[in-house]
């Protein structure tokens, strides 16, 4: 007990310095860009103290990533979190060795089998090939479930922060082909990670008029509590893509717009930046009717998370289809970038803050011996 109680202290402020190191370059981006703007502001440290100033585990670094939030979103909010503390909350807040295998794409049509998705062509799961319908096909027959579609997705099966590694195909003349690469066994021989390929969805007219070549998704933002296990959405965004492009994150150039909870979108899109936009694709954000589908999505995001019993923070992201159907397309469980949460709507995890730091300071690492 006692060597693992050293292990644990050390582990612990390492985990902390690693988080803060590397996004210190971020911060200091950020905010360089809002001083040559002129739209700085020191969050009001004396007036306001923030929740986290009362925890050890506080850093004059998190300043900045309060004074960040608090000049783009314009109010003082006693509940930001910096992005350091946050990536360090996760590790406390999830059990990565039993969620991994649970946010696999490929495991939601096992395990959430009630959950709809968009339609499933092809699977690699652990190196072989797979229908829909988790049947094992032949490498000789991939190319007839693939042929005829007209566009088509592929997805690492297992985490795609950022979009890394996610490429969209189109049919041209025959060929499924993404500007560079033709979709065929050689190329997916080639390609190092398990996948799932998928159709594109077609969007609700609503969703596609922001950007018609992306998949602009809805992000509910979950927290499910340490003291009696409710399950509260935090956040909703409505991401939008940037022009021409199929990934909607605003580091690719795309927007984040809140959803309230009278289902209405923000009169102000933002970018990664903070840049706030009053139009999107020449669209009035003020003029626009109320989200569509967004009772049944928090609906379903409830009913997942509920039965997501490892990890306590989860990041579900949505489309709706032309036929005004939700799909779920992915669970987020680690690295969910936290700006526009923040940036659009306060403090990240709201009332909830104060629990989750109690916890966060309390909190032993666990450790498993591999024999």
């Amino acid at each position: 007990m006692q060597i693992e109680n050293y292990i644990r202290s050390i582990i612990r402020p390492i985990l902390l310095r690693r988080s803060r190191a590397g996004e210190q370059k971020n911060i200091n981006d950020l905010i360089s860009r809002l001083k040559t703007k002129g739209k700085y502001l020191s969050y009001p440290f004396d007036k306001y103290p923030p929740t986290i100033a009362n925890y050890s585990f506080f850093r004059k670094s998190d300043l900045k990533w309060l004074d960040f939030y608090f000049s783009i979103y314009g109010k003082p909010d006693q509940n930001f979190i910096s992005v350091p503390f946050y990536l360090y909350t996760e590790t406390c807040l999830y059990d990565r060795l039993l969620i991994n295998g649970i946010v696999e794409k490929n495991a939601y049509n096992k395990l959430l089998n009630w959950v709809p998705t968009p339609t499933t062509l092809l699977r690699r799961i652990n190196g072989f090939y797979y229908d829909d319908q988790f049947q094992k096909i032949d490498r000789k027959d991939i190319m007839t479930l693939l042929d005829g579609h007209k566009k088509l997705i592929l997805k690492p099966s297992i985490y795609t922060g950022g979009g890394k590694s996610i490429l969209v195909f189109e049919n041209k003349n025959g060929t499924l082909n993404n500007g560079k690469f033709d979709l065929n066994p050689e190329f997916l021989d080639g390609y190092n990670r398990d996948f799932i390929i998928q159709e594109f969805v077609i969007q609700n007219s609503f969703f596609s008029q922001f950007n018609p070549t992306c998949n602009n998704t809805i992000k509910i933002f979950t927290y499910r509590s340490i003291k009696d296990d409710s399950v509260n959405l935090l956040h909703c965004i409505f991401w939008v893509g940037a022009k021409g492009s199929f990934l909607d994150h605003d580091q690719w150039g795309g927007f984040g717009l809140s959803i309230n909870e009278e289902n209405k979108l923000n009169n102000h899109a933002i970018d990664i930046y903070g840049n706030k936009y009053a139009s999107v694709n020449n669209i009035a954000l003020s003029s626009l009717d109320k989200v569509p589908a967004m009772d049944e999505i928090r609906a379903l995001a409830k009913k997942i998370v509920n039965n997501m019993y490892y990890a306590r923070l989860l990041a579900l992201d949505f489309t709706v289809n032309k036929d005004g159907k939700p799909l779920l397309l992915e669970i987020n469980f680690r690295a969910n970038g936290i700006h526009q949460y923040q940036m659009h709507n306060g403090g990240l995890f709201k009332e909830f803050t104060k629990e989750i730091l109690d916890y966060c300071q309390n909190y032993q690492p666990r450790f498993a011996l591999r024999i």
